[in-house]
């Protein structure tokens, strides 16, 4: 999917690199963080761009990254995967790329910590803030008693804050993986037929995206249909599609670290009333997203403007499924949040240029005749003047009407 060129400027990734680190120093120095460690693997990427061993399984106990304010950054990778960063990795001092030990036992917690420790100091941190996004309760514990002299603090905000905005490079890559996703959204439209079954349609998508170089979906990746678009199935069974279903797509993954995801809910021959009524209402709610999402205005003001609309049309029983948007960047999601309905607490805070968000209103009305549960998704990035969405598929006509 990507190539280097002589004849055109493309993503610039030492740049991107540097920004990043950059923008990191400078949201530690805001959060008053003298040192920063990270587990989650969205974030080790983000400090040192290591591209990780994707999987099925939590990865807060097998790597590790870690900076101060002045500092570069120091990288601990599984240890079968270290020296594949020590050779590829030509961006970071060798020495600063070390073997991490999986931290699943006590003892071995304790080994590693105590690494890290003593790679701080080497960094020139003996005291002071030292902010963690992540990990278990005994890396914590472990890691407080390590640095008795330090005060052990939230770091998840600090990176979060530092991601939210994406640099110009970051925003080609943004871009890249969106069309992929589009590329993978018309394979699975062309391969809808009577008979098809939905995991089947999945696995022609996934041969698409592994051959543009997408390195992971976003998550397990929904391809239902019929009745089981509501209540929702949110993967890809082995119904079979049959005349008048609705067929529902999510579908992103990520490339070169950087996440695409979206939606599109598309009818199998001719829909009904119901079906049409439930999408248009669907349609009406993304087109006040498309609207509002601009700087200046407030996640809360999109969020009661849209869940408007689904009072409007009277699905309130039926459109409040979960949250309207969310981050998206070298996180397939990741706060902040849009409209977050399951729990209350959610900050408020303006639409700024850079942010890019996946916003997903859905309607699911069960027991309709080919399925009552519809979604439209579209990634989204404000700009300095409004937005520009990057997911550009067309919606349903047949829906539409």
């Amino acid at each position: 999917m990507y190539y280097a060129v002589d004849w055109v400027d493309r993503v610039d990734f030492p740049k991107m690199r540097e920004m990043r680190v950059q923008r990191l120093r400078e949201t530690m120095v805001k959060h008053n963080l003298d040192a920063l460690i990270t587990f989650r693997a969205e974030n080790i990427r983000y400090m040192t761009n290591m591209r990780p061993l994707w999987w099925p399984i939590s990865f807060l106990s097998r790597n590790a990254s870690m900076m101060t304010q002045t500092s570069s950054p120091t990288l601990y990778v599984t240890s079968g995967d270290a020296p594949r960063c020590r050779a590829t990795m030509t961006w970071m001092d060798p020495d600063d790329i070390k073997p991490c030990g999986t931290m699943e036992e006590p003892g071995i917690v304790d080994t590693m910590i105590k690494q890290f420790v003593q790679t701080l100091k080497e960094k020139g941190f003996t005291k002071g803030r030292i902010g963690v996004d992540a990990g278990t309760f005994v890396m914590l514990e472990k890691l407080k008693a390590a640095l008795p002299d330090c005060e052990v603090v939230d770091g998840d905000a600090c990176v979060i804050e530092a991601k939210a905005i994406l640099n110009p490079e970051e925003i080609k890559l943004m871009k890249l993986s969106s069309k992929i996703a589009e590329i993978g959204m018309q394979t699975a439209i062309d391969h809808i037929r009577t008979g098809a079954r939905n995991c089947e349609i999945l696995g022609e998508v996934m041969k698409v995206f592994y051959a543009f170089g997408m390195e992971v979906p976003q998550c397990n990746l929904i391809v239902t249909s019929g009745e089981e678009t509501a209540p929702l199935h949110r993967f890809a069974s082995d119904r079979t599609i049959r005349h008048g279903d609705l067929v529902f797509m999510d579908l992103g993954g990520c490339f070169n670290g950087y996440f695409s995801d979206f939606t599109r809910t598309v009818v199998h021959g001719k829909p009904n009333d119901m079906q049409k009524r439930i999408y248009n209402a669907v349609y009406e709610e993304m087109m006040v997203v498309h609207e509002m999402l601009k700087p200046g205005v407030t996640n809360e003001e999109l969020n009661i403007a849209a869940r408007n609309v689904i009072k409007k049309h009277g699905f309130e029983e039926w459109g409040f499924h979960g949250v309207l948007g969310h981050s998206i960047n070298v996180s397939g999601l990741c706060a902040p949040l849009i409209g977050e309905i399951a729990a209350a607490g959610e900050e408020v805070f303006e639409f700024q240029p850079g942010m890019c968000f996946s916003c997903e209103p859905a309607i699911l009305v069960p027991n309709v005749p080919g399925g009552g549960g519809v979604r439209l998704e579209d990634t989204i990035l404000v700009t300095e003047t409004g937005n520009e969405i990057l997911t550009k598929y067309p919606y349903c006509d047949e829906l539409l009407g």
